[in-house]
């Protein structure tokens, strides 16, 4: 069986990673949050809910003992220094393989006007969201990075891919296709590692996301 951890579980994102987890059998997966009565729909024989603080070093170490995947849907202000305890919870306990998610942007990869736009929009989460993906760069971990921008609700599960240092494309991810990509990651750990990548739909180039660009033709 694959043992895999999924930090920050209570989020949106992850409760798209979570059901195309449990399609593959041989998963065993342990939900790591902060609200564990949250996830109280979820518990069955294959999932291991754990309530703790990615901010407490012991719990986290306790929680990534023994996993072979760790996954790292989390947010927040603070991310890059969370990111950093993960990072060390992992190289001293000998866990290897990290799928961690940062965000589009960190590099003003995207594409002008759009990069303004976002910066305007959202600007103030770029340096810890570039903190995580220096932190995961940096360590001896076999990672994948992955760089959504925008996250929509939409089922759509296609993805385009951009390598660390091209043009990123589009400007949205729908939080379907990043759980979907992930959860391959997860069937084949051996794909994509140590690369950092962006992560869009196809289909949704333009200079904002399409809800704001039908607010703005208004």
């Amino acid at each position: 069986m694959k043992k895999v951890i999924l930090l920050g579980a209570n989020g949106r994102t992850a409760r798209e990673v979570i059901p195309r987890l449990l399609q593959q059998d041989d998963v065993v997966l342990t939900l790591f949050a902060r609200h564990a009565k949250r996830l109280d729909d979820f518990r069955n024989r294959r999932i291991h809910v754990v309530e703790g603080d990615a901010r407490n070093p012991d719990a986290l170490k306790n929680a990534i003992q023994g996993q072979d995947i760790v996954v790292s849907a989390m947010g927040g202000m603070d991310l890059g220094d969370v990111t950093q305890g993960v990072v060390a919870a992992m190289e001293n306990l000998g866990v290897r393989r990290i799928i961690a998610i940062s965000a589009g942007g960190i590099y003003d990869e995207l594409p002008e006007p759009f990069n303004t736009w976002v910066k305007a929009m959202v600007g103030h989460t770029r340096p810890t969201n570039r903190k995580t993906a220096e932190v995961i760069e940096k360590s001896s971990l076999d990672y994948t990075l992955l760089r959504p921008i925008w996250l929509t609700d939409k089922p759509d599960e296609a993805v385009e891919l951009t390598r660390k240092g091209e043009t990123f494309k589009g400007t949205e991810t729908s939080r379907a296709s990043l759980g979907r990509f992930i959860a391959d990651l997860v069937a084949h750990p051996q794909r994509h590692v140590r690369q950092d990548l962006g992560i869009s739909q196809p289909h949704t180039d333009g200079d904002r996301p399409a809800a704001y660009r039908q607010v703005a033709s208004r």
